[in-house]
C-alpha cells in the first residue's frame, strides 16, 4: 500500500457522518474467563492488527483535495493500547457503564482511529473493549480483522461459509491480502448477514431483459424511498445528545431459535427480528405509546462485495435497507409470518445499493451537500439493526479462550437505537446501543426480548 491514498467515498463519508452527537465508531468486547495479560494482548495486536495498513494510518483532511489516509510517524501500539480495572463493585453494571462513557466519547482524530482497552474485573476473567471508527471498514470487514487475531484462524468454522479466511503473515509479506471465501450457503439459513451476502450475489443481471427489469425496478424502489413517508413518532424519537448507554442480552441458545423458526417455516432473522418487534412493542406499552396498528422501520446493513473480493484494504462496502417491523401486531406466530413474506430480498438489496451510491457520492462532496443528501432519509427510521454470525465454536487469543464477544453498531443523523445481533458457540446475544435521552435503560429492551423469545419458545412446546 502506498505512503498516501485517498479515502473512498463511502469511507470519507462514514468519518464525516460522525457527530459529537452520534459517533460513528465500533465498539466490541472480548471476555476472557482465563484472563489475558498486557502484555500478551499488545504482542498479539503489534503481530496481526498491524498487518492491517489502516491501524497505523490516521486521516489527513487539512488540503484542498480528498482525505487521504497517512502513515503516522512513529507509531507506537502502547499508546492506543489501555490497561485498567474497574472501580468497585466491579460488577456488570459497573462494566455497562464503562463501556457507555466509552461510547459517548469520541476517538482523537489525529491520530489512527482505533484504540483497545483491557479491562480488569470485567466477568469472571477479564475483557478487552475494542474501539474502530466505521471509516476503517464497515461489519464484514472487521470481522475479516478480529478473526485473524485469533489463534488458529484457518480452523474457524462460520455459518455458511460467509466470512473469507483471515490472511496470512505470508500473504501479507507478499503484498496479496486478498483471500478467498468458502461458499457453502446452504438453505438451512440464518442471519442478516448470511442473506445480504446471497443478496449481494443475486443483483447481477442474467441476460437483457432482466438488465432492463432490474434497472425499472431500481428506479422505482429508488421513487419509494424518496417519497416514503416519514417515521413514526414514538418515544424512542426524538432529540438525541452526547450520552449513550450499552447493554446486552443474556445468551439465548441458538437452537431454541432455530427451532421456533423449523415450526413457522421461517428463518433465524425472521424469528430475531419478530421478537425485536414485540420487545419495541412491550417498551411502548409500558411508557403508554400508541401501538395499535402501527410499523417502526429500521434500517438493516447489507453487504454488497462479494466476500472472496474482501481483502486487507477493509473499507466500507454496504448499503441499508429499509425493513418496517410490525410492532402493532400482538401475535408473535403472525408477526414472525408478516416478516418472512415482506423480506423481498431483491427489493432490499436495490434499496442498499443505491444507499450506497448515495454515501459514496457524498463523500467526495463538501460538508452541505453531503448533510442535503443525508436529510433525504433521517426521519425514516427509527434505529438500525445488524445481525452478524460468528464462529460456531469457541476461539482462542494468544493462548486464551474467548468466552464471549459482543458489539455495538453505531448509529448516524437523528437515529438514537442500535441493535446488534451476534451469534458465538451456539449462543446469541443482542447488544443494545442506546442515546440516554430515548433509552435511559437498555435494560428494559433486552428483558422485553427475552421475554418474547421464552413467549415464542413456550408456544412450539
Amino acid at each position: 500500500m502506498p505512503e498516501s491514498d485517498p479515502l473512498s467515498g463511502a469511507d470519507n463519508a462514514w468519518r464525516r457522518l460522525g457527530t459529537v452527537d452520534n459517533l460513528t465508531t465500533i465498539t466490541g468486547v472480548l471476555w476472557f474467563e482465563d484472563p489475558i495479560t498486557y502484555e500478551e494482548l499488545r504482542d498479539r495486536l503489534q503481530e496481526r492488527l498491524l498487518r492491517f495498513d489502516r491501524f497505523k494510518q490516521g486521516v489527513d483532511s487539512s488540503g484542498i483535495g480528498r482525505a487521504r489516509w497517512e502513515f503516522t510517524e512513529d507509531f507506537d501500539i502502547e499508546t492506543h493500547i489501555y490497561h485498567l480495572s474497574l472501580p468497585d463493585p466491579a460488577d456488570t453494571a459497573t462494566f455497562k457503564q464503562f463501556v457507555s462513557n466509552l461510547m459517548s466519547r469520541p476517538l482523537d482524530e489525529r491520530r489512527p482511529l482505533w484504540e483497545a482497552y483491557l479491562v480488569e474485573g470485567a466477568g469472571d476473567g477479564n475483557a478487552v473493549v475494542f474501539r474502530i471508527n466505521h471509516s476503517i471498514g464497515d461489519g464484514f470487514a472487521l470481522l475479516y480483522v478480529l478473526f485473524g487475531l485469533v489463534d488458529s484462524p484457518e480452523e474457524l468454522e462460520m455459518p455458511m461459509g460467509i466470512v473469507p479466511d483471515p490472511p496470512s503473515a505470508e500473504e501479507f509479506r507478499d503484498g496479496k491480502a486478498e483471500t478467498a471465501a468458502t461458499d457453502t450457503a446452504s438453505a438451512d439459513d440464518t442471519s442478516a448477514g448470511e442473506s445480504s451476502h446471497e443478496r449481494s450475489r443475486s443483483l447481477g443481471p442474467d441476460g437483457p431483459l432482466d438488465a432492463v427489469r432490474l434497472a425499472g425496478k431500481a428506479a422505482k424502489t429508488g421513487w419509494n424511498m424518496l417519497t416514503q413517508e416519514d417515521e413514526t413518532e414514538t418515544s424512542f424519537r426524538g432529540n438525541i445528545g452526547t450520552v449513550k448507554r450499552a447493554g446486552w442480552t443474556e445468551e439465548i441458545d441458538l437452537a431454541t431459535v432455530k427451532e421456533v423458526g423449523g415450526a413457522c417455516d421461517a428463518t433465524v432473522n425472521d424469528v430475531l427480528l419478530a421478537a425485536l418487534a414485540g420487545a419495541f412493542r412491550r417498551v411502548l406499552q409500558e411508557r403508554g405509546d400508541p401501538v395499535d396498528g402501527r410499523e417502526l422501520r429500521v434500517t438493516v446493513p447489507i453487504n454488497l462485495r462479494p466476500m472472496h473480493r474482501r481483502d486487507g484494504s477493509l473499507g466500507n462496502y454496504f448499503g441499508l435497507a429499509f425493513v418496517p417491523l410490525p410492532v402493532g401486531e400482538p401475535d408473535l406466530g403472525e408477526r414472525i409470518r408478516i416478516i418472512h413474506e415482506r423480506m423481498d430480498e431483491e427489493t432490499a438489496g436495490l434499496e442498499a445499493f443505491l444507499m450506497y451510491l448515495t454515501l459514496t457520492f457524498g463523500g467526495h462532496t463538501p460538508d452541505f451537500i453531503l448533510d442535503l443528501l443525508i436529510k433525504q432519509f433521517e426521519n425514516q427510521a427509527t434505529g438500525v439493526v445488524t445481525n452478524v454470525p460468528g464462529p460456531l465454536d469457541t476461539v482462542e487469543f494468544a493462548g486464551h479462550e474467548v468466552s464471549d464477544i459482543m458489539f455495538w453498531v453505531p448509529q448516524a443523523t437523528d437515529q438514537g437505537i442500535g441493535i446488534s445481533i451476534f451469534s458465538y458457540d451456539g449462543g446469541v446475544r443482542l447488544g443494545i446501543a442506546g442515546d440516554s435521552n430515548l433509552l435511559s435503560d437498555p435494560d428494559e429492551l433486552s428483558e422485553a426480548f427475552r421475554a418474547e423469545i421464552d413467549a415464542e419458545a413456550a408456544d412450539i412446546e
